[in-house]
């Protein structure tokens, strides 16, 4: 089992859009683990189909049991989010879900033993079908729920469950749509990649975005590879992302210029392979470095 995750610095970039490109070339054997889970788009790149899902909770969180509480108001004085309020019509306090931290104390200053603890579901993970016959897990988070971390790590562990059922003798490739930025899910996507494609947008915030991701990279000590998406746009960006990426040591799988035909292609459902024009040429040759890269590792790990 060999896992490629497809990273941006900034969103926008085209990650998406080349990660289920890869995975389309890469065919059947591969399985494609949307873990941008707050903004999953790999369902709608892929035209797929949802099969099973399953609640994700984030841990333990608060409620007030009014037939305890005595109105005292302690647990408001307690919160320093402002989480926990007094209803005007209503006898008693209760907790604001969308505001509360869980850092429990509430339940410390209650003398009453009004707080109690619940389950709480903060999204859910979704196992699909997709146009390709290529598996997808991905998943959607509540809005406002911080947990995306641990979210994105279960999102990789089903699919490596997936990849572990396939027969013996049989090598599967997971494609990681990684989410963009350089925090803590995007280190819980690239944490056990094989290989990291990196996404270079020829503009100025995305050559300053790719620079951080390419350090973190570094520092995880991951093998990676880039392809600059945009081109064509502004010379002067095209040959600033050009020297970041020889600068860092990067080989450059492809430069993939902007055309509008691409954007089409996304708005219609389909991959960047699957339009006529002479950017999706680009794109072939470009992912095509990358499963030559890719199929190398594979020798490498027999």
């Amino acid at each position: 089992m060999t896992t490629v995750s497809v990273a941006s610095g900034k969103g926008g970039a085209g990650k998406t859009s080349i990660a289920a490109a890869l995975a389309s070339i890469l065919g059947p054997d591969c399985i494609f683990a949307d873990c941008d889970v707050d903004a999953a788009n790999g369902a709608i790149a892929l035209g797929a189909s949802v099969r099973e899902g399953e609640p994700y909770f984030a841990g333990l969180a608060y409620r007030i049991e009014t037939h305890c509480c005595t109105g005292c108001g302690r647990c408001a004085s307690a919160c320093r989010f402002g989480a926990i309020r007094k209803p005007s019509r209503e006898y008693g306090y209760r907790i604001v879900a969308e505001l509360c931290e869980r850092c429990g104390a509430c339940a410390d200053a209650c003398s009453a033993g009004a707080i109690a603890t619940y389950e709480k579901k903060a999204g859910e993970l979704f196992v699909s079908g997709t146009r390709f016959g290529i598996p997808l897990v991905h998943a959607e988070l509540v809005p406002g729920e911080d947990t995306s971390g641990k979210l994105v790590r279960k999102v990789r562990e089903r699919a490596e469950n997936l990849a572990g059922e396939k027969s013996a003798g049989e090598r599967s490739v997971i494609v990681v749509d990684s989410p963009p930025g350089i925090g803590c899910p995007v280190i819980a996507s690239l944490s056990v990649s094989d290989l990291v494609v990196i996404v270079v947008e020829a503009s100025a915030s995305g050559i300053r975005d790719a620079d951080r991701l390419m350090e973190l990279v570094a520092s995880m000590k991951r093998r990676s590879i880039a392809i600059i998406n945009k081109a064509g746009l502004d010379e002067g960006m095209d040959a600033r992302a050009r020297e970041l990426v020889a600068e860092a040591g990067i080989p450059l799988a492809g430069e993939i210029a902007f055309d509008p035909a691409l954007r089409s292609a996304e708005e219609s459902g389909k991959t960047w392979l699957s339009v006529a024009c002479e950017a999706s040429g680009v794109v072939a040759s470009a992912l095509n470095a990358v499963k030559a890269a890719i199929s190398k590792l594979l020798l490498e790990g027999q």
